[in-house]
């Protein structure tokens, strides 16, 4: 049985943040018209994050990061996304965890729904989500249309 514990990252983890990012997105690259995002981001806009009243979460197993979440205050909302867990990791019930994590600490800052950005060339994360109680509520695509995203919300209960 794994014992996996969560906690808040500070910005002095931001490199590591990145890092996990970059390991659980690369099977995506070459494989995702256009490129993920995420493959392009930097340590300076994970930085960014925390500069704007937000921040992250990292996941553990032992001592090996195995995941982490970014979010951001957004008007009335919380964002959250570069959801990431290592793919050795995943089907485990750690993306749930990392988001009830970010779930409770936005519910404990008063918002009432978070929101996540979904590809739907990735339906299995879709899936993930609509276990979890996300309802989609915007259908945005690539402006080659190659590609489209959900924009997904939770009710969160305070």
């Amino acid at each position: 049985m794994m014992t996996v514990r969560i906690r808040e990252a500070s910005i002095d983890e931001s490199e590591l943040i990145y890092q996990v990012m970059i390991e659980a997105f690369k099977e995506y690259n070459g494989k995702l018209n256009p490129p993920s995002g995420a493959l392009m981001e930097t340590v300076d806009r994970t930085i960014h994050t925390f500069n704007i009243g937000g921040g992250a979460a990292l996941t553990w197993e032992g001592d090996k990061l195995i995941g982490s979440a970014r979010y951001e205050p957004v008007a009335d909302y919380m964002y959250i996304g570069r959801v990431s867990v290592l793919p050795d990791f995943r089907g485990k019930g750690i993306c749930k965890a990392l988001l009830t994590f970010v779930e409770n600490k936005a519910c404990a800052q008063g918002f009432k729904e978070s929101r996540v950005g979904v590809r739907l060339s990735i339906p299995e994360n879709i899936k993930v989500y609509e276990r979890m109680h996300y309802e989609v509520i915007e259908h945005t695509y690539y402006p080659d249309r190659t590609d489209s995203w959900y924009v997904i919300r939770k009710k969160l209960s305070t």
